[in-house]
């Protein structure tokens, strides 16, 4: 098998060995379900309670209290429908901006089916929501806003702490943030976020465990009904390997945050140059603020083509989103950028890790400028 390198890490990140042995461990050494009450279950349990103080104490988070899911998409569900449901008394009017990820607009569009309605944010050049953007958006009814730290496409940081400033003038509005592409990442303070939304496969975890943190007090209309696990908000047997091992990817990934920045900071230069330099070719639609992501569309070439060259030779990027690259061939997130229908058919995302090296930069350089420039339209 040739060597596989590997530049798609805002899909899925490869799992840390020490954080796959402590899976191991636990699958094999807690075999209880955690909501049995003989010894066994009370063990997993127990496991479970130290887990959630550990991720509590990890973010600084103490006014809250976490839900185990199976990944970001059902937490960011959870969280927009259990909010929409449980409290449309107080008002039917949600907010998100207008280049979440799937999980989130499809979740604000099945909500208009059901009667609520939706305000799609418009972000900027940057793909940032502008502060008084959302003021002007706020109603009386409004009860939910829903606004990511970080985009998934373009890597953009939202302002969350001074959006969740804002929002703690109005009372009756909860806020919640998708935070998968920020954790372990970018730092921010969430503290004053209501609701927040990460998953374990995008730190090194293991695939199949997310994670919805609600402020104390906040009640959520269940998604799933079963067994009433979760104080009857989330049903379902809980994935105790994936849970302890969610919280070890946690502490690793906050741990190395501030050197793996400093990585992949240096990374990520040359690929700036290379892309300013060849300005023909390429429009940058990324920034330095954000290092793990460097997102850029062809002018002249098909970005399918590109990153299937790549990948025959052992490179992986992407075009879009890996979580509606098979379904649609167009960035909804550079359409609402840039309003450009050809930038947005042909974008290239390049997603590193503190794994990647700088030989790997200059050989990904190496093979794109030869496609690109081999390539015929």
């Amino acid at each position: 098998m040739k060597q596989i390198i590997y530049f798609d890490n805002a899909s899925t990140t490869k799992v840390d060995e020490e954080v796959l042995k402590t899976y191991n461990e636990v699958i094999n050494g807690y075999m209880g379900n955690a909501s049995s009450i003989h010894s066994l279950g009370v063990a997993s349990s127990r496991l479970i309670q130290k887990s959630k103080e550990n991720i509590l104490h990890l973010l600084n988070m103490p006014n809250h209290e976490v839900i185990f899911t199976s990944g970001a998409t059902e937490s960011n569900n959870l969280a927009l429908k259990g909010i929409a449901l449980n409290y449309k008394n107080r008002g039917k009017h949600i907010i998100v901006s207008s280049v979440e990820h799937p999980s989130i607009l499809e979740s604000a569009h099945q909500l208009e089916e059901m009667g609520f309605v939706v305000t799609y944010l418009p972000v900027n050049k940057e793909g940032k929501v502008e502060l008084n953007t959302l003021k002007e958006a706020l109603r009386d009814e409004t009860i939910l806003v829903s606004i990511m730290a970080v985009n998934n496409e373009v890597g953009s940081i939202n302002n969350i702490e001074e959006i969740a400033s804002l929002l703690k003038q109005y009372p009756k509005i909860y806020f919640h943030v998708d935070a998968v592409q920020a954790i372990g990442k970018i730092d921010i303070n969430y503290q004053d976020v209501d609701l927040l939304t990460f998953t374990s496969h995008k730190i090194h975890g293991v695939i199949g465990t997310g994670c919805l943190i609600k402020r104390k007090g906040i009640s959520l209309y269940p998604v799933l009904s079963g067994g009433g696990q979760e104080n009857n908000e989330r049903s379902g047997t809980y994935n105790v390997p994936g849970i302890v091992s969610l919280a070890k990817a946690l502490r690793f990934s906050l741990e190395r945050q501030k050197a793996s920045f400093n990585h992949v900071k240096e990374l990520v230069k040359p690929l700036y140059d290379y892309f300013l330099n060849n300005s023909d070719e390429y429009e940058i639609n990324s920034s330095l603020d954000n290092p793990f992501v460097v997102n850029v569309s062809l002018k002249k070439k098909k970005a399918a083509v590109i990153v299937e060259g790549l990948s025959q030779r052992g490179i992986m990027i992407s075009s879009i989103s890996a979580c509606h690259s098979k379904g649609e061939k167009v960035s909804y997130v550079l359409k609402e950028m840039k309003h450009d229908e050809v930038l947005a058919h042909n974008t290239l995302r390049i997603s590193l890790s503190n794994e990647n090296t700088l030989d790997e930069v200059n050989t990904l350089l190496k093979n794109l400028d030869e496609l690109v420039k081999g390539v015929r339209g």
